[in-house]
């Protein structure tokens, strides 16, 4: 008989796997350790794999042009902020926000491009239900905003509706194919 590493007095009698139990408790409540903590790891070991594993869709949020529209892009809709133009005049459009603005009314929006401000007067139309503040121009007016977006790193807009920040990863591209398609027309 002998007495353990731990110095306790316990002897070591009754088999290893007396002492191995012994050794996982005083380990566990040394660590701060019960069989919770052992679950959540677990359990968090799990959902990372999951995520790991889990298809990403990297177009979930995004700037892209498709047709005459260049903008952010949230679920495959434009969301946020979009420029749409037709023929030599070009609409900057601000979306997706929850707030009903009276359809018709005038409204100014702050626009700042890493700290760059602007202000925009705009037009609240109803567009599917939603409130949409539109602010139209030529394509040569514009293009001061545009070059800002294309190579920014955030907008941030302030309108009656309330203030959000877009990023603006990808937004050189996706405008420069909308500034090309907007020429031709």
């Amino acid at each position: 008989m002998g007495r353990n590493w731990f110095g306790d007095g316990a002897e070591t009698r009754g088999g290893g796997e007396a002492m191995k139990r012994r050794t996982r408790q005083r380990t566990r409540r040394s660590c701060g350790m019960g069989g919770l903590a052992h679950g959540a790891v677990a359990a968090w070991l799990a959902l990372s794999m999951c995520l790991i594993l889990m298809p990403f869709s990297a177009d979930a949020q995004s700037w892209r042009t498709l047709g005459t529209i260049g903008g952010f892009y949230v679920d495959g809709a434009p969301n946020g902020m979009f420029l749409r133009c037709a023929g030599p005049r070009v609409s900057v459009n601000f979306s997706g926000f929850s707030q009903r603005l009276p359809e018709g009314a005038t409204y100014r929006v702050g626009v700042s491009v890493d700290g760059l401000a602007r202000i925009l007067s705009t037009k609240s139309f109803r567009v599917r239900g939603n409130s949409v503040l539109v602010h139209e121009d030529s394509l040569s007016n514009l293009e001061g905003l545009i070059a800002d977006l294309k190579k920014g790193e955030s907008v941030e807009i302030s309108s009656p509706a309330g203030r959000y920040v877009i990023p603006l990863k990808g937004s050189g591209a996706a405008l420069e194919a909308l500034v090309r398609r907007c020429g031709q027309s």
